[in-house]
């Protein structure tokens, strides 16, 4: 009898070896503006069970090159979204290191210039890629606000797409669908498009 349970004992202990050896949840690494975290959380419970999604406030290109290796963390991912542009778009005082909203009418210049968040961009892509996540790259939505020129956020888009293309990075455009919402005059329903490029890394072929 004894030696029974102790078989029984052994196999669920292997059993439950077993358990803590099996592939955990895909992990899904989202770095952009607060507007991702509202859409990370949604993802996080439409994907229960499937994956696990984590969000982190990247900042501008600069902040996020500087910090990526807390932003990443030492965890391993299998897929980063990632989107920057409105943050490099805004203007500053330009008398402080830090950022601080100044209007460009009265003095305030650009966080970032086209130059640098070019050169900012491919130096995060690869970085990223070392990590050997499957990444999706997401475009700047339309900038709104004061502390923005109207449509700045094209350029940006441009230079973005060209860096993403010449290392073959996906793309989801956000960008593109926002506008596409306004000419229906609806509110952009960005869920949709940002769990559809998750899915497709995640679950690729899969509808």
């Amino acid at each position: 009898m004894i030696r029974m349970m102790l078989n029984i004992l052994i196999v669920l202990l292997l059993l439950g070896s077993n358990a803590l050896a099996a592939d955990p949840l895909p992990r899904v690494l989202v770095l952009g503006d607060n507007t991702y975290q509202g859409l990370s959380g949604s993802a996080g419970k439409e994907l229960k069970g499937r994956a696990q999604v984590v969000w982190a406030d990247p900042g501008d290109s600069s902040y996020a090159l500087a910090h990526l290796d807390a932003l990443i963390g030492k965890d391993k991912w299998d897929v980063i979204h990632f989107n920057l542009g409105l943050a490099d778009l805004y203007y500053k005082d330009p008398s402080i290191k830090g950022i601080r909203a100044m209007s460009k009418s009265v003095g305030g210049v650009r966080v970032t210039s086209p130059e640098l968040f070019e050169k900012n961009l491919v130096e995060l892509v690869k970085q990223l890629k070392a990590t050997g996540a499957k990444l999706i790259w997401a475009s700047a939505v339309p900038a709104t606000g004061v502390n923005y020129d109207p449509a700045s956020e094209i350029e940006y888009n441009t230079i973005a797409s060209k860096v993403m293309s010449a290392q073959k990075v996906s793309e989801n455009d956000m960008h593109a669908f926002a506008l596409a919402c306004a000419k229906e005059k609806k509110k952009p329903p960005f869920q949709e498009p940002f769990l559809k490029a998750i899915l497709s890394a995640l679950e690729p072929g899969k509808k």
